[in-house]
């Protein structure tokens, strides 16, 4: 199983946000997580990124644990997570935020010598490479007419597929997605979806958290639901969406 996680708990003081959850991603997967506000979505998928320290539980990558692990590790082993309103620079390119965002490629290539990068001298083959997967980046993302402008005249549905894009240029191999479609228009949506069936088709594993159970239920081939921290549901989304525990936690009884 290439990524699992067991009996996972995060407690903050008195409040769990997280409650014993467990579950496994395999190879190609795209995963999608349920579950109305509050429920503990961004806080799995935190804990995931190592942005926070479970409490208890267990996470395996690739038959290694990870908990505990700084997030730039977990990020260079190939576990991404975008954020659900990316931080750009306003006065940078579509281009120049991919090449910052490249720095995890050159660290597992350069190693030390990344930081000749900051003086501008020669990267040999994996500068040239970095460049190289920007422009496939841009390409996979429907990015390309927006190479040159800059991030403060974007749309936020260009905003949000660059934040997509930076996550690609780490090269990960487990995409964690933290509410892709929200704030987006449906043709958008629409576009977004593309976009991620492409990334699966490159060979992408992709676990999903949104409000648009509508976005998921299309795309997800498994689903997992979760309520107050817990899971309460998990299969087809067909099948969570038509939980009787799942229809209780979005509409009440």
């Amino acid at each position: 199983m290439l990524f699992e996680i067991s009996g996972l708990t995060k407690r903050f003081d008195g409040l769990t946000a997280v409650s014993d959850v467990s579950f496994s991603i395999a190879q190609g997967d795209i995963v999608g997580i349920f579950g109305p506000n509050g429920s503990g979505k961004t806080t799995l998928l935190s804990l995931i990124a190592g942005m926070l320290t479970p409490s208890t539980g267990r996470i395996v990558w690739k038959g290694k644990e990870i908990q505990g692990h700084k997030p730039h590790d977990i990020a260079a082993a190939g576990v991404v997570k975008t954020f659900q309103n990316p931080q750009l620079f306003s006065e940078l390119t579509v281009f120049e935020h991919l090449m910052i965002a490249g720095h995890l490629m050159l660290k597992r290539r350069l190693g030390w010598r990344r930081i000749a990068t900051l003086f501008n001298t020669d990267t040999g083959q994996a500068g040239g490479d970095l460049e190289a997967r920007a422009r496939e980046v841009l390409r996979l993302c429907r990015l390309e007419g927006s190479r040159d402008q800059t991030a403060g005249v974007l749309s936020y549905g260009e905003e949000k597929m660059l934040g997509v894009a930076m996550a690609l240029m780490c090269e990960p191999q487990l995409l964690l997605l933290d509410e892709p479609a929200s704030g987006l228009g449906q043709s958008e949506i629409d576009s977004l979806e593309i976009v991620l069936r492409d990334l699966r088709a490159h060979g992408m594993t992709l676990c999903i958290i949104d409000h648009k159970v509508g976005f998921l239920g299309k795309l997800a081939d498994r689903a997992i639901s979760l309520h107050h921290g817990a899971k309460i549901a998990e299969g087809t989304p067909a099948e969570v969406l038509s939980n009787e525990h799942v229809i209780a936690a979005y509409l009440g009884r």
